[in-house]
Order: structure tokens, then C-alpha cells, then sequence
């Protein structure tokens, strides 16, 4: 069955640390596999999941802009922690009426980590980012 496959590549050459990000498209598993066989360094592939997607709303114009997030820095009861981030550096951009409380009350003792399971988000922490066109909302 022919799915799309998001690639993450990681690789260092001539000394300097490259990340590139791609989709394969409508790609069996085997033609996927022959592909990446093919790129230098190490790469993660992810199924692209479209009936979680929804691109409904994505030529609308958010007027008032956004609440931009840089980076989304979580830590455990266990000292463990996650990092969420766009690619290349670009902010995450929520709906201008959530607040960064909104953000942080959305990890409140949720248990997100791979290696401790059990373990529950205690803290996170925001990074501002700068919304297109308007000074984002104040998290």
C-alpha cells in the first residue's frame, strides 16, 4: 500500500553537520527502503499519517496573527526531557487567542517520555518566536 513517508537525514560531510528534511510520496515500504539506501549519514522516516492531518485551514488569513512559539522545552519527575521545535528554526504558530498557559496546561502530568514511561512533564518552558506582520501575543 502506497503511503507518504516524511525523511529526516542527518549526516556530517566534510566536517560540517548537515540536517535535511523531505517527503517521499506515495511510496511502498520497499521503494521507501531502496531510497534511503541510498542517502549518505543516518536518516529517520515517519509515516505521514493523513487522517490525523487537516489542511482545511491552512490559506486562511489569521489577521490578528498568531501566538508564535519558538521552541517548546519540557522536563519530567525523573530529570528526563523533550524539546519541540519547527524545522529550520521556524516558529509554531497557534491560534492568537492561546495563551502560553493554554501550552503549558496541555502538558500538565502527561507522561511523554520514551525511556521513563511513567514519569510526568513538571515544567515547561517557552520560547517566544515573532509572528508575521504583528508582535505575537505575550507568553
Amino acid at each position: 500500500m502506497t503511503k507518504n513517508w516524511k525523511v529526516t537525514q542527518k549526516a556530517k560531510i566534510k566536517n560540517v553537520n548537515v540536517t535535511s528534511g523531505f517527503i517521499l510520496p506515495h511510496m511502498e515500504v520497499s521503494e521507501v527502503n531502496a531510497f534511503t539506501a541510498l542517502l549518505e549519514g543516518g536518516y529517520e522516516v515517519v509515516e505521514v499519517n493523513t487522517e490525523m492531518s487537516n489542511m482545511t485551514q491552512a490559506e486562511n488569513n489569521a489577521e490578528n496573527g498568531s501566538t508564535a512559539i519558538k521552541s517548546i522545552s519540557v522536563r519530567g519527575e525523573k530529570g528526563q526531557s523533550a524539546y519541540i521545535a519547527g524545522f529550520g528554526g521556524n516558529a509554531i504558530h497557534f491560534k492568537n487567542t492561546v495563551s502560553g498557559d493554554d501550552i503549558r496546561n496541555l502538558f500538565a502530568n502527561k507522561k511523554i517520555f520514551e525511556h521513563v514511561p511513567d514519569a510526568k512533564c513538571t515544567y515547561v518552558s517557552l520560547k517566544e518566536g515573532e509572528s508575521i506582520g504583528l508582535t505575537s501575543a505575550s507568553v
